[in-house]
């Protein structure tokens, strides 16, 4: 250790807090951080944590740090071999790319004999000059600030939800009415905790990821809001308490940041990414510090970043929240995260629960935020007294908040109108969108945002308009791809249903009909004519699909009442 003083005022000393950002390194007002590098492809061997041959010229230095700081390699993104190529086949199949999930392999932690947060930042510094280094970036080690009925009957408070509505709520109401509630699409929630035990979860898909654990360290005021976000999500729709905006989707599944192996965000969102699926939704929970100590986007970080680039390539969507702190993302000191690029994510500011849908004064904002959810006065699940959560006949099970707020708030509320909408596209063409696709229907057809002077955060999403957008986009696609067809009546059903086909569907083809799941329900002959007793089906939506024995098909969606 005797060189680390050398090297100190060989480099210099450094501001750790509140400079200029000129680099994806920070420091957070946290006591103790990781540090991580990504190396350029083909410098270091994953497999074995050993610099390949070519990597001679572009570490020069390096052995010298390595030496002085007691540098040691660990792997970064903590995936096996068979999790890595399983995401890299997902985004060859979705993206119809080969890089995104590779950069992956390419990152490490550094462990260093006295990791103080200024050997940590200075090492930082050093090794960013090196040719080989893309870069590195410093993460908090320390936890930072989240932004059926059991006896007696609770009340029912959906009333007391205005964010389902019409305006000023994202209306909801409407998709509900549709039988829209996310039907086939898992969530993947990042952050502390969760009560799985409160009354609206019991039963459910909600559930902690397998492995994971919450850590006893965590206290209320981290593990409860989680249990908040659980709730406008995922909340049980049934006569008592709230109800989840997204409550049809089949899993809600919490990632924690801290377990009782400590506190960890980078395998938090490691695991998440990693597990998602095509389609399915992942929610960032989570905020990080930018200048002055004040709350920002997590993906500042650069590990979070290359993840949430990885996350969107293979099909997920990734709604983040825009974070607490009043910052202005086009500001200077967050050019050099603005100039990485979009990562993909759909970026969630806190806006009023008016119609004004005007910027909350705490969110963070600029031409980065995307869209807007309320920041304040979100009715929901779980137990936060400074905000008058109350408990039920004193029973923790049955507790609820009133004034959940922030960008904390926003991002569920956003995150549930990108699930209900991405299982309508699917439930439409077999297809989900992608992230991009998601966040211009919902920039598109959103409430605009009155007045932008304090900064713009976005527009406020509007259910009715986005699934009409949706649908009248299915229609062009139809039209444009002009097939033989056919008509139903009446549609919605209530008993029959009546089909009448083109002329291509003559003797010998076929009809059958299929739920939201893919799952066939029924089926009979067709001969250009055909009427099928539907009257034994649940209500909701169907597809009715007839096919030619000569190979032509075409699939209609019809509602039973």
């Amino acid at each position: 250790m005797k060189n680390i003083f050398f090297l100190l005022i060989l480099f210099g000393s450094t501001v750790l807090f509140g400079q200029e950002d000129t680099s994806s390194l920070r420091l957070s007002p946290s006591n103790s951080h990781d540090l991580y590098i990504r190396f350029e492809n083909g410098i270091i061997n994953a497999g074995n944590l050993q610099f390949t041959n070519q990597a001679n010229s572009a570490i020069q230095g390096f052995e010298h740090l390595q030496k002085a700081y007691g540098i040691e390699l660990l792997r970064g993104i903590q995936l096996s071999e068979e999790q890595f190529s399983a995401m890299e086949e997902k985004e060859a199949l979705v993206s119809k790319t080969s890089d995104k999930v590779a950069i992956l392999r390419s990152i490490f932690q550094i462990k260093i004999d006295n990791p103080t947060n200024e050997n940590l930042y200075n090492l930082g510094l050093q090794l960013q000059k090196l040719k080989g280094v893309v870069y590195c970036s410093l993460i908090s080690a320390e936890a930072i600030k989240p932004p059926a009925d059991i006896p007696p009957t609770t009340s029912n408070y959906q009333a007391q939800q205005g964010y389902i509505g019409a305006n000023p709520g994202v209306n909801m109401q409407y998709a509900w009415d549709n039988f829209q509630t996310g039907t086939g699409i898992t969530i993947r929630n990042i952050e502390y905790g969760i009560n799985l035990n409160h009354e609206e979860f019991v039963g459910t898909g909600a559930s902690i990821a397998t492995g994971m654990n919450i850590s006893t360290d965590a206290g209320l005021d981290y593990t409860e809001h989680g249990t908040c976000v659980f709730g406008v999500v995922y909340a049980n729709k049934g006569t008592y308490g709230v109800s989840g905006l997204a409550h049809g989707a089949t899993a809600m599944i919490l990632y924690p940041e801290w377990q009782q192996s400590g506190y960890n965000r980078i395998n938090a969102v490691t695991q998440a990414v990693a597990n998602a699926q095509t389609g399915d939704v992942v929610i960032y929970e989570m905020q990080d510090t930018g200048q002055n100590g004040e709350y920002v986007v997590a993906e500042i970080n650069q590990v979070v970043y290359d993840l949430t680039v990885a996350g969107n390539a293979i099909g997920a969507i990734i709604v983040a929240a825009a974070g607490n702190g009043s910052q202005n993302l086009d500001g200077a000191y967050y050019t050099s995260y603005m100039n990485r690029g979009d990562s993909g994510a759909i970026i969630v500011g806190g806006g009023s629960s008016n119609t004004s849908h005007s910027k909350l004064y705490f969110s963070t904002y600029g031409s980065r935020v995307n869209v807007q959810g309320w920041g304040q006065n979100v009715y929901t699940t779980g137990y936060i007294p400074e905000l008058n959560g109350f408990k039920f006949s004193n029973d923790f099970n049955q507790s609820y908040t009133p004034l959940f707020n922030g960008t904390s708030s926003a991002t569920p509320i956003v995150a549930s109108c990108v699930a209900v909408l991405q299982s309508y596209h699917h439930s439409l063409t077999g297809t989900y969108l992608t992230a991009l696709q998601m966040r211009a229907i919902l920039q598109e057809t959103g409430i605009p945002q009155t007045s932008t002077f304090q900064g713009n955060i976005g527009p406020f999403p509007n259910m009715q308009s986005a699934m009409q957008k949706v649908y009248n986009d299915y229609l062009l696609e139809v039209k444009s791809n002009t097939k033989p067809t056919f008509s139903i009546a009446p549609n919605p059903a209530t008993n029959f249903l009546n089909i009448v086909a083109s002329p291509e569907f003559s003797e010998g083809s076929s009809v059958a009909v299929y739920n939201n799941l893919g799952q066939k329900v029924l089926s009979a002959h067709l001969n250009q004519q055909a009427q099928i007793d539907v009257s034994n089906l649940a209500k909701g939506v169907y597809f009715v699909q007839i096919n030619s024995k000569n190979g032509f098909s075409a699939t209609q969606k019809v509602v039973k009442q």
